[in-house]
């Protein structure tokens, strides 16, 4: 099971993700308990990323957002249009320096909340991989 959504990058793209994600839940039987709250945090985490750091909210550039089921995971990709970014370049988080700014946790947090996760990132964007056990 597989759906797929192009989204434009503007102030309802986060609300339009979330609505289809949810749909997906329902049609999918994919239970709403704790786990699928790490999940959604996740995937808000994803699609802001590549909102406004991927596409830096730049309206002619889109979202695109893939959901699957199998019987082992729920996988979620999430794919923007920007220029891409080093992983390593990210500063860490739990870092004293960074720890009382208001950025910089979104990879981080994703990383703690999925059982499997990939970047795949290119100067002609990035696509986040995220791997949910059921």
């Amino acid at each position: 099971m597989r759906k797929e959504i192009i989204i434009d990058t503007d102030n309802n793209t986060l609300l339009k993700a979330e609505e289809f994600l949810n749909d997906f839940r329902t049609e999918y039987l994919i239970e709403l308990d704790n786990s699928f709250m790490n999940i959604l945090i996740a995937f808000t985490e994803a699609v802001n990323n590549a909102i406004y750091h991927g596409n830096k909210k730049n309206p002619e550039k889109k979202v695109i957002i893939t959901l699957e089921k199998n019987t082992q995971y729920f996988i979620i990709y999430v794919k923007d249009e920007g220029v891409g970014f080093v992983e390593s370049n990210i500063p860490d988080p739990t870092l004293p320096e960074n720890l009382l700014k208001q950025s910089g946790r979104g990879v981080f947090l994703i990383r703690k909340l999925t059982d499997e996760m990939e970047i795949d990132s290119t100067s002609n964007g990035t696509e986040v991989k995220m791997g949910f056990k059921l």
